[in-house]
């Protein structure tokens, strides 16, 4: 497949999360493998050089200049072309699984932007930072091209999807044809166009990709408290282009430097680390996502921490409660208080729930337990997570109930792992297909 962009029809100022449309367009196609020799930037009659930073610039797209509306300009570069081409608009952005999709098709088809994606974030947040339209619009296009198809007249690419849709014979791309599921995500974000025409529906587009990227089952922090942090400081990273990896580093010394501060009772400056590392955890996801800068290192990375790291916590904070008095060691006394024993006890269970919920992806494909029914995204909102445990025993340090709230969490992490254990023989044994999650 080939792939050319109209960037005559963009605005050259605006940008979405610091990048132009066009330039989003050839990052997305590159990060889906097309070639850049089959990256076609048509400026039109325009004699300025494309709004494209030096590593795209000498990556060895092709820049054409030509006169006339899209339909004619297209016409050139199809002419003997025995490859499918996918023309987009430099005014828009386009789902970038559509490059991968669209590049196993042979066919000419209309991809419009009428689909619905529901949303993932909070009412109230987009009453704070402004609203967005979960639907698109059926003039917002991209379009398909087979081999050899003839091409009407056409000042953009929307109204050349218009006119091959007016002349018969050309089919729109159908929901049920694409696979929905971002396993990653844990929901079903069916394929988008968003069209950008002035500074308003720029912005509406930057909040409707972020509440995008966002996951369909998460707890109830992320979704409702965080989202107030991240939006700010995503905007900026994307701004500034601040590599994702960078946060993530930055995130992985606050994680480890509030297991000592915990563990010796400083809890205000190990409070202070672990939030740093909680709200940053959402923002270099959010980056990757949205600046297709994701990489197999940052994904290690990132969920490698994820999962290593609550066991230390967990650990210090009971060390940080019982107290590391000197007596305690000379005595050999620290390792008779209960709350260690507690501490072990939660280390097992939590590696028993990680083992747990990999049953149900092995079986699944990689989908994950909490995007198989509405039940589960809902119990995922409170399950034991490092973010549902952390304001917890903050709460319980700051009124001196720091022991029994760790017995607390104790048993939160052990009705979680029987609620995942019940929830997971039962759709097994009754083999349940995984339903719609959004």
């Amino acid at each position: 497949m080939h792939l050319w962009i109209d960037a005559a029809a963009g605005v050259p100022e605006m940008t979405v999360f610091g990048m132009s449309p066009v330039e989003r367009h050839v990052r997305a196609a590159l990060k889906a493998g097309l070639p850049a020799a089959h990256i076609v930037v048509d400026l039109g009659a325009s004699a300025a050089t494309p709004a494209l930073p030096a590593d795209l610039a000498a990556a060895g797209l092709r820049v054409e200049r030509r006169t006339g509306g899209a339909g004619e300009r297209l016409a050139a570069i199809t002419t003997g072309l025995a490859d499918t081409i996918l023309a987009v608009s430099g005014d828009s952005v386009v789902d970038p699984r559509l490059f991968t999709h669209l590049a196993r098709l042979r066919e000419t088809l209309i991809v419009a932007g009428d689909t619905t994606v529901p949303r993932a974030l909070a009412r109230t947040w987009s009453a704070v930072f402004g609203d967005w339209p979960q639907t698109g619009s059926a003039a917002d296009c991209a379009v398909l091209l087979a081999p050899g198809v003839a091409l009407p007249a056409a000042d953009d690419v929307h109204a050349l999807a218009a006119a091959l849709v007016a002349n018969g014979g050309v089919r729109t791309l159908a929901a049920d044809g694409f696979d929905a599921h971002v396993a990653l995500q844990r929901r079903d974000v069916p394929f988008w166009v968003r069209r950008i025409t002035d500074a308003r529906s720029r912005a509406a587009v930057e909040r409707f990709l972020f509440d995008a990227s966002y996951k369909g089952s998460t707890d109830i922090f992320t979704r409702y408290v965080y989202p107030f942090l991240v939006w700010p400081l995503t905007r900026l990273a994307a701004r500034w282009r601040v590599h994702p990896n960078t946060i993530t580093w930055i995130s992985i010394v606050a994680t480890f430097a509030a297991v000592p501060c915990f563990a010796l009772g400083w809890w205000a400056w190990g409070f202070v680390l672990a939030y740093l590392m909680s709200v940053l955890d959402s923002v270099d996801g959010k980056v990757a996502r949205l600046t297709f800068t994701a990489s197999p290192l940052g994904n290690v990375l990132d969920h490698g921490l994820d999962i290593v790291h609550p066991p230390f916590w967990y650990a210090s904070w009971a060390i940080g409660v019982v107290g590391l008095s000197p007596d305690l060691w000379r005595d050999g006394r620290l390792a008779d208080d209960p709350l260690l024993t507690a501490a072990v006890t939660l280390l097992g269970l939590y590696v028993a729930d990680r083992l747990v919920l990999a049953v149900y992806k092995w079986r699944y494909k990689g989908r994950g337990l909490h995007a198989h029914a509405p039940i589960d995204a809902a119990v995922r909102a409170v399950i034991a997570r490092r973010n549902i445990f952390l304001p917890l025993f903050l709460l319980g340090v700051l009124f001196g109930l720091g022991r029994p709230t760790f017995w607390l969490i104790v048993a939160w992490q052990a009705a979680t792992v029987a609620w995942h254990a019940g929830r997971t023989i039962w759709i097994l044994s009754r083999g349940e297909a995984p339903r719609r999650a959004t």
